[in-house]
């Protein structure tokens, strides 16, 4: 019953719903039915009216009148200017009153039959218009990339593949700034009663130069407002076939830049210094970056060995794995203004490489392929100095009869065992006579055995293509480079991807560079074997067979060597990749406003391994009598070193970019952003012994019974332990770069970063330094020269700021190295790495620069003149301090380092014939020498021993080897014993300072002398071992389709040491030992003293103690020790062994032959060339050399590879 009740109340409910909606749906219809009747009946009115200049209330009226119809509206609507002409008949009211009303703006509504008048809103007319246009060249070829900019403001457009843009225009009349390198801009005036413009641009070669954009790995800069000194190089006008790292490309191109390579090896690396030595301790190397990122070197290697000159790097460096095809210019960064945005890193210069980018059309293949003859050393070669059979066995004719006593020799051969056995009966005379005739005819060419005329071989592969929008580049690369020394090569791949992306808001970059280095060499210095080896002894027995002789320390400690059996049987691999991924997004906030982020990646990994096997004499020593001797370190196999190392770097970057022009002459850029960066290492090096690498690269099983047996192994296996270490350097840095520039006239640039550490002091202050630069350009030219017609560009540029550097090895607190278990304590031990160092500031450079821009003439003289100025205080020096503190050194504040010189770089055009009578391309001469000067000085005293915090303790020998710092002196300045001629008795050398008549008397002089007196006394400074002034001169010829280019680069300022010519047992030869040339005007009897100052041989292995080695005067220890007691070791570090490194060289020559484009056109390709090459073809040097390489120093261990000239053809084709 409940429920029924429930269900009727609701069905009410529902009723009386339904029955609403029904009356409000009825009164809605009646309304809109009434309404519409009236509306039409309303429309349905006719009116017949004629005016003539009435008035907006006559106009009213008359209605009125007609239609009795209400009007509703503001009096103020009367009071309208315009009067009122209207002459209708019978025509609808609406369609009288739209007719009268519209012009006048005013619109009406009927309510109820009354006429509400009211006016229209305002709309503001549309004034925009679209402008379009195209822009060509002379010939009405259509130019994409053409930039389209409002004068006066940053709006602006590209225009794409046809040449054609599109804009939007708000002003009725407006002017257009149409720019394009090598083109004259134009200011095109535009008006809206013309929306189709095409607009021709005229070739300008003077602009050409002008508008060269220079990039910091920050900011791309018009070289029209750059503030610093930077050296702008195109790849293509450096790249030379022969040559191939990026780096030996720079010789002779770069005003202020030091080049030094010290071997002709295959892959070994130069060194550059870029306007001097700012550090002692620190890394001497510019820091290298490509395309906006800063390159790692592979290895970690300590910057005291790559600050060592005679240290040959054989590892590679940052752009070891880059292939110059992919590159399209490098920017060499010099002075404070355009190195501070780097911060710390950037003290010794920055060198940033820009690779190639996709360019806008179909796609476009470039294969290009040369081939590279490098030739080997010949003993007629001027720089091999070297004593032929003959002049050996005089050697030895001599010795004999001066009564040669050798106790140490370990093998008669040759010519010595000969003349033995004949005195012994064994050999008759004419049987010694016809061997002796043998050896002195054998002349055995041990370049030949050892070296080869190597051929190299480069292929590059590239493709590029694009859109306006997307544009992409990508190659592969193979060079296989062979070194001359035989088995030895330095093969490299690599693949590049670069796209690139151009759209209304937003741009982007992505690229992937990867390669792989693959090395071989020979661990024995097999171009010091080939020096030192006696042409008089044969390589080979008479039946063929390799010839090996007894080579040690000692007669009982001598084994069975050949040299290329040694070259066979050991080998040192080092195989190097690396990937890299970089990104770069833009995106614009506003037309004078973007934001862009940059991030990269890196990961590389280098192993070396290096090879002795078990045939080889280096484990013959090891092995000792063989596998029968317990006292044998290697029973077994032979030896394995191998090391690893892993690299992961990664940088993350945001950057905000603004660039404003204010009323066309204002201009201001300014850029600000933060980074943050890592750079880590991690290696591994071990040692194995009992290796087989021709056995599957297997190890021998060895038991304890074995290593019961053989104890020395087993003591070397207890000690030899693998080692691990791990390297991590983070680094945030933050940013400012403001740039304004006043009409084109006036730029002041502000460069500032910050970069922080924990490595320096525990005071606040000292741990974040910042780096800034204040620089600026007045444009002589704009300013005062405007309408010279001989002056193209003048322009004055200078510039001041603070550069910083740190260690990476130095730290405010205490690091500890944690051991493993000490048997004697059996506890675990652990030793103090490096101890705290709370006091050490940041090392300071303040640099000063001027250069003077110029153009004159339509470019026919042009280049700059600069000076330069830097000056480090708080430089970093090692301080001996007492052992007793668990260190013999400490890194201090100690020293002060002024760096100062002139840069010239000119260009001269004395005939450019660009199209001749004919209209064909005429003759070209260019002429461009560059000089750039390098005065290095170290202003503080290195050596104070007047400073009781710490004491320095330096020997002679710092002085002999340059590696001293001294006040007011040169980094790397060398001194030398005087020498004052030859004994009249045996022809030994005689040094002024150390005459043996004199020993008394000096002795009691130095004993009352400080050891700095005492050097001075007896030695004479011989100069410093780095260039002062390098630079090239490169000249080219061009006629037709033919192009010729020699570069000459020239060094001056550096000493250099001969070649030793008595250490090492040259001056006692022994048998198998050959001796320089040098030798054949050696003394031989008293009286030659005064034809000669080369030194007689020594017959005897007995040292003859000089006086100040003697125990008389070395007993009391009064006397400072100024030498070792060889004094034949004295001559060669004598200042008569020391002569100018001063060199002008023909670096390379290239002749080039473009192909014709009609033959292009027959073959099916779109250009080709092809082209000859000699590089290093002839060095003028110091007669006193004596044919000497000048990148070979006696200073050295060892005797390095010279450069090697060689001869390239290379064929460059794209379809």
């Amino acid at each position: 019953m409940q429920k029924n009740k429930r269900f009727r109340f609701g069905e009410l409910f529902m009723y009386q719903k339904k029955m609403w909606c029904i009356m409000k749906l009825a009164c809605i219809l009646i309304l809109a039915f009434n309404l519409s009747v009236a509306a039409t009946a309303f429309s349905q009115s006719k009116v017949s009216l004629e005016l003539k200049d009435a008035t907006m209330e006559e106009f009213i009226a008359a209605m009125k009148e007609q239609t009795g119809t209400q009007f509703l509206y503001n009096s103020s609507l009367l009071k309208v200017s315009e009067l009122i002409t209207v002459n209708v008949k019978d025509e609808d009211f609406r369609a009288v009153l739209d007719k009268v009303l519209s012009p006048l703006r005013l619109t009406y509504n009927v309510v109820n039959e009354v006429v509400v008048i009211k006016r229209l809103p305002y709309v503001a007319p549309d004034k925009t218009w679209k402008l379009k246009g195209k822009v060509t060249d002379q010939a009405g070829e259509a130019l994409p990339g053409v930039t389209v900019r409002l004068k006066g403001t940053t709006i602006g457009i590209s225009t794409d593949i046809d040449g054609a843009f599109t804009m939007e225009m708000k002003k009725d009349v407006d002017t257009l700034v149409v720019s394009f390198i090598g083109m004259k801009t134009q200011f095109v005036p535009v008006k809206r009663e013309k929306t189709e413009y095409v607009i021709k641009l005229e070739e300008d070669v003077q602009e050409m130069d002008e508008v060269v954009v220079v990039s910091t790995g920050y900011q791309d800069i018009d070289r029209r407002r750059l503030t610093s000194a930077v050296t702008t190089l195109k790849m293509d006008d450096i790249k030379v076939a022969g040559i191939a790292s990026i780096d030996k490309m720079l010789e002779g191109h770069v005003p202020g830049m030091i080049f030094m390579q010290n071997s002709g090896q295959a892959g070994a690396a130069a060194r550059v210094r870029i306007r001097g030595t700012s550090t002692v301790l620190g890394n001497q190397e510019p820091l290298w970056v490509l395309d906006g990122v800063v390159l790692a070197d592979p290895v970690n290697v300590d910057p005291s060995q790559l600050n060592d000159l005679d240290f040959v790097n054989l590892l590679g460096n940052a752009i070891s794995g880059l292939n110059p095809d992919d590159i399209e210019q490098i920017d060499v960064l010099k002075d404070a203004a355009a190195t501070a945005i780097y911060g710390t890193r950037a003290a010794n210069g920055v060198i940033v490489i820009t690779t190639k980018k996709g360019k806008v059309g179909p796609p476009s293949v470039t294969y290009s392929i040369s081939g590279t003859l490098n030739r080997r050393p010949y003993y007629s070669d001027r720089e091999i100095n070297l004593m032929n059979s003959q002049e050996r066995i005089d050697v030895s004719r001599e010795m004999f009869h001066r009564g040669m006593e050798f106790k140490n020799v370990s093998n008669w051969v040759g010519y010595e065992a000969a003349y033995l056995d004949y005195k012994a009966g064994i050999l008759s005379f004419d049987q010694f006579q016809e061997k002796a005739n043998y050896y002195e005819r054998v002349n055995t060419d041990w370049f030949d055995i050892l070296c080869e005329n190597s051929f190299s071989n480069k292929h590059t592969l590239s493709v590029t293509g694009g859109s306006p929008n997307i544009r992409y580049y990508a190659s592969v690369g193979y060079n296989d480079e062979r070194g001359v020394i035989k088995k030895e090569k330095n093969q490299t791949y690599t693949a590049n991807l670069k796209l690139n992306g151009n759209f209304e808001k937003v741009d982007f970059q992505f690229g992937i560079i990867g390669n792989v280095n693959e090395r071989r060499y020979t661990p024995t210095s097999v171009t010091q074997y080939a020096y030192e080896m006696s042409r008089a002894i044969p390589a080979y027995n008479p039946d063929g067979s390799r010839w090996f002789y007894m080579r040690g320390a000692t007669r009982e400690l001598s084994y069975p060597f050949n040299i290329e059996n040694e070259m066979e049987t050991t080998y040192q691999t080092m195989n190097t990749h690396s990937v890299t991924f970089t990104g770069n997004l833009k995106y614009r906030l506003l037309p004078y406003l973007n934001v862009e982020g940059t991030a990269s990646y890196t990961f590389g990994r280098n192993t070396q391994e290096t090879v002795y096997e078990e045939d080889s004499w280096y484990v013959a020593k090891l092995r000792k009598k063989g596998s029968d001797d317990t006292s044998s370190e290697c029973p077994l196999g032979g030896e394995l070193k191998e090391s690893s190392t892993d690299s992961r770097n990664w940088l993350v970057r945001l950057q905000f970019n603004y660039n404003q022009m204010f009323k066309d002459i204002h201009q201001l850029n300014v850029a600000l952003g933060g980074e943050m960066s890592s750079k880590r290492y991690n290696s591994y090096a071990a040692t194995h012994r009992g290796y087989y690498p021709e056995r599957g690269k297997t190890f021998a099983s060895i038991d304890g019974t074995f290593l019961y047996k053989y104890m020395n192994y087993r003591d070397w296996m207890a000690k030899n332990k693998p080692t691990i270490s791990e390297t991590l350097t983070n680094l945030t840095s933050a940013y400012l770069a403001i740039t304004y520039t006043y009409d084109n006239r006036y730029t002041l640039n502000f460069n500032t970063r910050m970069d922080g550490s924990n490595q320096f002091g525990s005071r606040s202050n000292e741990k974040l330094l910042p780096i800034w630069s204040v620089s600026g350009r007045w444009d002589v030219k704009e300013d005062l020269l405007k309408n010279s017609n001989a002056v193209n560009r003048l322009a004055l540029k200078f510039s001041y700021g603070h550069q910083g550097n740190m260690l990476d090895n130095q730290t405010s607190k205490m690091i500890i190295e944690k051991g493993d278990l000490n048997s004697w304590y059996n506890e675990f031990s652990s030793t103090i790495k490096y101890y705290p160092n709370p006091d050490l500031k940041w090392e300071l450079t303040s640099s000063y620069n001027i250069d003077l821009e110029f153009s004159l003439w339509k470019d026919k003289i042009s280049g700059s003149i600069g000076y330069y100025y830097k000056h480090t205080k708080d430089a970093f020096l090692s301080k001996s301090v007492s052992e007793i503190n668990g260190v013999s050194s400490y890194v201090v504040n100690k020293g002060e380092i002024s760096n100062q010189g002139v840069e010239v770089s000119l260009s001269f055009t004395p005939i450019n014939q660009t199209v001749d009578a004919s209209g064909k391309r005429g003759f070209v001469w260019r002429f461009d020498p560059q000089i750039g000067q390098v005065v290095n000085s170290l202003i503080s005293k290195a050596i104070n021993n007047k400073d009781r915090t710490v004491q320095d303790k330096i020997k002679f020998s710092d002085y002999l080897r340059g590696s001293v710092e001294l006040k007011g002196k040169p980094l790397q300045t060398f001194y030398s014993y005087r020498f004052k001629g030859l004994s009249s008795v045996d022809g030994r050398p005689i040094f002024y300072g150390t005459e043996e008549e004199q020993a008394d008397a000096l002795y009691e002089k130095y004993c009352n002398m400080t050891d700095e007196e005492v050097w001075d006394a007896v030695l004479v400074e011989s100069g410093t071992r780095v260039p002062t002034l390098q630079g090239g001169v490169n000249n080219y010829f061009g006629y037709r389709q033919f192009g010729l280019s020699m570069n000459f680069a020239y060094s001056f300022g550096n000493k250099v040491r001969l070649l030793k010519l008595c250490e090492e047992n040259n001056i006692t030869p022994y048998p198998e030992r050959n001796m320089r040339k040098e030798f054949v005007n050696r003394w031989q009897r008293p009286g030659d003293e005064n034809k000669t100052n080369i030194p007689g041989v020594k017959v005897s292995e007995v040292v003859d103690l000089p006086w100040w080695g003697q125990s008389k005067y070395t007993s009391g220890g009064k006397m400072t020790r100024f030498a070792d007691n060889d004094i034949y070791a004295m001559y060669d570090l004598s200042d008569l062994r020391v002569v100018s490194g001063n060199y002008l060289k023909l670096q390379s020559v290239t002749f080039r032959y473009n192909v014709h484009d009609k033959f292009c056109k027959k073959l099916g390709i779109n250009s080709a060339y092809l082209s000859l090459t000699g590089t290093n073809l002839f060095t003028i040097t110091n007669k006193k050399l004596k044919g000497q390489d000048v990148t070979q120093s006696g200073a050295a261990p060892t005797i390095n590879m010279s450069l090697r000239p060689n001869y390239s053809f290379t064929l460059n084709v794209t379809f």
